[in-house]
């Protein structure tokens, strides 16, 4: 049973490899070779960008993500500095105690909505 081509020398064919083409291969190693210079500068860039983006703090504070975490950190240990300078105030002029516990109590409530939103941002 004949059919219009020969299915074994269909395969064959297929399957014959032609010789190693050197041209080809330096031309396909040069191609590749620009696209990854390419992918590189662009990597580059983009990273140029972005510390111009964050600029200083954002760098020092770790960008927009964890900046926000970190002032509330400081913000906090401010308020719990200034909760203990009131109450130390207090207790070297007693005749102001009134005033710096009121200063205290507004210190402190400084420093838990700070902490508030420190431990609020963590469940998200």
């Amino acid at each position: 049973m004949s059919t219009g081509f020969d299915r074994q020398a269909a395969k064959a064919a297929i399957k014959e490899t032609q010789g190693a083409d050197p041209e080809f291969d330096a031309v396909q190693s040069s191609a590749h070779d620009f696209q990854l210079k390419l992918t590189q500068e662009n990597n580059r860039h983009s990273e140029h960008m972005r510390k111009q983006e964050i600029g200083f703090f954002g760098r020092a504070f770790g960008g927009e993500k964890s900046a926000p975490t970190y002032v509330a950190f400081i913000v906090t240990v401010f308020g719990l500095v200034a909760v203990g300078f009131c109450w130390g105030m207090a207790a070297y002029n007693a005749s102001m105690t009134e005033f710096w516990s009121t200063q205290a109590e507004r210190a402190m409530a400084f420093a838990a909505s700070a902490l508030a939103y420190i431990f609020g941002r963590g469940t998200r």
